[in-house]
């Protein structure tokens, strides 16, 4: 059922998510987490209980990808390339990660800088959890917090480095949000760093998207089409429908498109990159485990798919739906 031909207000992919979901967790459980009526209480929940087992990113040959689009170096992350290009002969560091989920990214900052304060924040309380634990088993001194970002007090303190991995695209009028909440934190000589979803609202992804997509997913062999710890084989890539996006998480992209225009607006670009995701993150969503092994035969598949989107987006001139860019205030 469609609202147009550019957005779903339901698919049938989602009676499949739906279908996939209960044989895997339960009914109680589904039908207990798509009654939550507060928004909040929505959005800790679907992060509460998330695993990351099958998303396109633990792919680490898609990782090392992003890495050497971004440093030049596929062994060298985002962290330590920030790291080194503008903080190498720096002390005393301040770092605020927003939306830290469980805390790899301050974690992998730590490694390379000297900080005399690193704050995470999360709506989540049990990535909160798992981030204090993590921290402490490496030593590290990270203060994390688990809340609302919206209702944490800094009381005038300003930040060297503030973080968004993947969180950004979470906040409505971003434009806003930046200019009235990001903008005073940050120091007057200090860096926003994105590594971000910037696409269509709501994963409402283009059609020509959901066809190139569809048009490589017959393409691959049945194993790796298969569904974990369920006997189910993707046959088809669909939107999300809007309903299920609002019943899930609410806070999922209700202002992406605009995210890279926003940051246009209210910060110097020091530099700016294309990570694509156009094509690997509908198509790898709910399969990406079948790509973890390291046969050749997996790894071939995955440069082709990486190289299919990268000629698409090439060929028809198509916006990238993710970015990673280091900013500074405007002058």
């Amino acid at each position: 059922m469609f609202i147009n031909k550019k957005t779903s207000l339901i698919t049938f992919g989602d009676f499949i998510d739906l279908y996939l979901k209960i044989k895997e967790k339960g009914f109680k459980a589904i039908f207990f987490k798509l009654t939550k009526l507060n928004y909040s209480d929505k959005v800790s929940s679907k992060w509460d209980n998330y695993v990351n087992e099958s998303d396109f990113w633990v792919i680490p040959e898609i990782r090392n990808h992003w890495n050497k689009t971004i440093s030049g170096n596929e062994n060298v992350s985002y962290e330590e390339y920030v790291s080194k290009k503008y903080f190498s002969d720096k002390k005393k560091i301040s770092l605020l990660s927003i939306g830290c989920g469980e805390g790899l990214h301050e974690r992998n900052f730590c490694e390379y800088l000297h900080f005399q304060n690193v704050i995470g924040i999360d709506i989540s309380n049990e990535s909160i959890k798992i981030a204090k634990n993590k921290s402490e088993e490496e030593n590290k001194k990270i203060t994390y917090i688990s809340s609302d970002f919206s209702k944490v007090d800094f009381k005038n303190e300003k930040f060297d480095i503030i973080l968004f991995d993947s969180s950004l695209h979470h906040f409505e009028k971003i434009n806003t949000f930046l200019r009235n909440n990001i903008k005073p934190i940050l120091n007057e000589n200090g860096v926003l760093v994105v590594f971000e979803y910037c696409g269509p609202n709501r994963l409402q992804w283009k059609n020509n998207q959901i066809k190139k997509c569809n048009d490589i997913l017959k393409k691959l062999p049945k194993k790796f089409k298969k569904f974990q710890k369920i006997n189910y084989i993707k046959k088809k890539v669909y939107r999300p429908g809007i309903l299920r996006m609002f019943a899930v998480d609410p806070s999922e992209a209700p202002d992406s498109e605009n995210l890279q225009s926003a940051l246009h607006n209210n910060f110097d670009i020091l530099e700016e990159k294309k990570l694509g995701w156009n094509v690997i993150q509908p198509l790898f969503k709910g399969i990406a485990h079948n790509f973890l092994n390291k046969k050749k035969e997996t790894k071939d598949l995955i440069k082709y798919i990486v190289n299919e989107e990268e000629n698409f987006l090439e060929e028809n001139n198509i916006k990238s739906d993710a970015i990673f860019g280091v900013y500074k205030l405007k002058n």
